[in-house]
């Protein structure tokens, strides 16, 4: 959900009732089946989200991020169940080439918050020669080694044939 608060302030719209509403008209209110997150970059949206659903609420970290205190954590914890961090919070990269991994997934799962990646692309110019011009090798590496519990891609063909060919799930 994005400008939620500007529309609600400045246009007199509210984002959180239409979506919502379209998930309730939609059946996806009850939907056992279906898994249902909802995702903001504004704070303020997922805490009035959380008062009226219990829908996964992910919170988007624009940012990319060195580190995460146990005080920032906390915070986020009050009002998402997950977090999407950007791939250069999760590895430390000098030009082309991955030179440490980060303890920030580590530090978010530690207090039962799912961390999600993005975002992943598949043309060779996004990927670092770690990865060997594969995206099937990017998504591999933070699956293995950073451990993370899934990905934001805008090529849903290559997560799917990962995850039809390999023993992880997520």
């Amino acid at each position: 959900m994005q400008h939620a608060a500007y529309l609600a302030e400045k246009q007199g719209l509210s984002v959180i009732d239409a979506v919502l509403d379209a998930l309730k008209n939609a059946s996806h209110n009850n939907d056992t089946v279906k898994k249902v997150m909802i995702q903001s970059t504004d704070s303020t949206v997922l805490i009035k989200l959380r008062e009226k659903s219990n829908y996964e609420l992910v919170y988007n970290v624009q940012d990319e991020i060195r580190d995460a205190d146990n005080l920032t954590i906390t915070e986020i914890k009050k009002f998402a169940n997950s977090v999407v961090v950007r791939r250069g919070s999760v590895f430390s990269f000098r030009g082309d080439y991955i030179t440490s991994i980060k303890d920030v997934v580590s530090k978010l799962q530690a207090f039962n918050l799912s961390v999600y990646v993005g975002i992943f692309r598949n043309e060779f110019v996004s990927l670092p020669l770690d990865f060997l011009d594969d995206a099937n090798v990017q998504i591999n590496t933070f699956v293995t080694l950073a451990q993370i519990d899934g990905i934001i891609t805008e090529f849903p063909g290559t997560a799917s044939r990962y995850k039809s060919k390999c023993t992880y799930s997520f």
